[in-house]
């Protein structure tokens, strides 16, 4: 007996399925993406978060929970369903706390990768900012309860997987919660280990494992190289040791210069036009790493820094200790702007004695009150004189302007990484 085989569509496509399977495994297999985030193909579904809701046989239906029938149609890719979607998404950040430049799983957070992808460029509505606790008790485990988009994946994780029952949901509204199923509460009385399925599955940053933050190298952050639609349905944590032996198939990328870059006494304006390289800076972090730099507020330059970008003037003996510092680690300087090269608007005070300076500043000025030179410790000795850089340290390069403009930075910078003397065309030598 011949045994006709079983379809149904997805947005006018003709999708075969096996009987039991559901409209979101048989999407899988035919390699369309449906948004999700509490699915996993490894776990019994549950439908919580409702993201892959489909328009099937004209009623909205959780395409996880819902199984496959003949002649069924799918719509999964309409103007409705997205909308509903990003709201769904935007109502998850604004009712958790999910400030992805201090997250450490940013690059591999599967909320922030479908934001990206349904283009949610604002939150819309107002932030909650629900009161909850962050439970760090455990010697190798933190749990974050504010960044918890109550997926329920480590609770089927630490049941079906793990058999250790650790977690469940309680409280209703802004009180719900992810519960720790100790007498405590707290995740230091359970049986919970590093090595648990339900330690590796949150799709945010709610359960994180301690000492690894921040540690992940740019190339390996999943979502900065693949869109959530060409990963899939594999989370960046679901299957650690195959992920792990795929990376190191791959062909290793090419080593990462590193930079540093530093304000002396100026405005900080070369640092805003150095930003003003807009998306090329992209293309520039997929070949340098960011040491030393008030952009991510690191404060010491890494012993083998290859490039020091430094703008400014130099003015006080906390400058001088800061040019030592960079010429100790950087194989290159670069002298940024006027400042830097010839004192610029901050040596305008060389001309003044340094007391006449301080007398103006602090006692003689209009409108002060209760007019007293600081002296303390912690405030650095100005110098008699306002200096350009290299008259303090040895500087390999010189990038002219007031601000050198946006593709001056580019121009030297991709010179100096492809292996180049650098050369500034005519019409990038601006010295105003």
């Amino acid at each position: 007996m011949i045994k006709h085989r079983q379809t149904f569509t997805i947005d006018d496509r003709e999708i075969p399925f096996k009987e039991g399977e559901t409209v979101m495994q048989a999407a899988i297999k035919a390699n369309i993406y449906i948004p999700h985030l509490c699915f996993n193909p490894e776990f019994t579904p549950n439908g919580s978060c409702k993201l892959c809701t489909c328009e099937i046989n004209g009623r909205k239906k959780s395409s996880c929970c819902t199984q496959a029938e003949q002649g069924m149609q799918v719509k999964n890719e309409t103007h409705e369903l997205l909308m509903m979607r990003r709201t769904l998404v935007q109502m998850l950040f604004v009712e958790g706390n999910h400030y992805c430049p201090f997250c450490e799983r940013s690059g591999n957070c599967q909320l922030q990768a479908l934001a990206y992808d349904l283009g949610v460029t604002d939150l819309h509505f107002p932030q909650f900012n629900a009161q909850r606790n962050v439970d760090a008790s455990h010697p190798h485990l933190m749990l974050d309860h504010n960044r918890c988009i109550f997926c329920e994946l480590c609770i089927r994780a630490s049941t079906e997987v793990d058999k250790k029952d650790i977690f469940n949901i309680a409280g209703r509204s802004i009180n719900k919660r992810l519960a720790v199923n100790s007498k405590s509460g707290y995740l230091k009385d359970t049986d919970m280990k590093v090595t648990d399925k339900s330690a590796h599955i949150c799709p945010v940053g709610c359960i994180i494992i301690k000492g690894e933050g921040f540690k992940t190298p740019i190339g390996e952050r999943i979502y900065d190289k693949h869109s959530i639609r060409d990963v899939g349905n594999i989370r960046p944590t679901s299957n650690i040791k195959e992920q792990s032996k795929a990376q190191a198939a791959e062909p290793q990328p090419k080593k990462k210069l590193k930079l540093a870059t530093c304000s002396l006494a100026g405005c900080f304006g070369c640092h805003m036009s150095f930003l003003d390289i807009d998306e090329r800076i992209i293309e520039l972090l997929e070949q340098v790493e960011l040491s030393r730099s008030p952009l991510n507020d690191i404060k010491s330059c890494a012993e083998d820094c290859d490039l020091g970008l430094i703008e400014g003037g130099v003015c006080n003996t906390e400058n001088i200790e800061v040019l030592r510092h960079f010429r100790k680690n950087c194989k290159i300087i670069i002298a940024v702007g006027s400042c830097a090269i010839n004192g610029g608007v901050p040596a305008l005070r060389n001309g003044i004695d340094v007391k006449a300076c301080l007398d103006e500043a602090y006692l003689n000025g209009i409108g002060l009150v209760n007019p007293k030179i600081p002296i303390d410790k912690e405030i650095p000795y100005l110098l008699e004189k306002v200096y350009p850089i290299h008259e303090v340290i040895k500087v390999d390069y010189f990038l002219p302007g007031c601000p050198p403009p946006a593709d001056a930075f580019w121009k030297i910078l991709s010179d100096l990484l492809n292996g180049k003397e650098p050369e500034l065309p005519y019409d990038l030598l601006h010295f105003d």
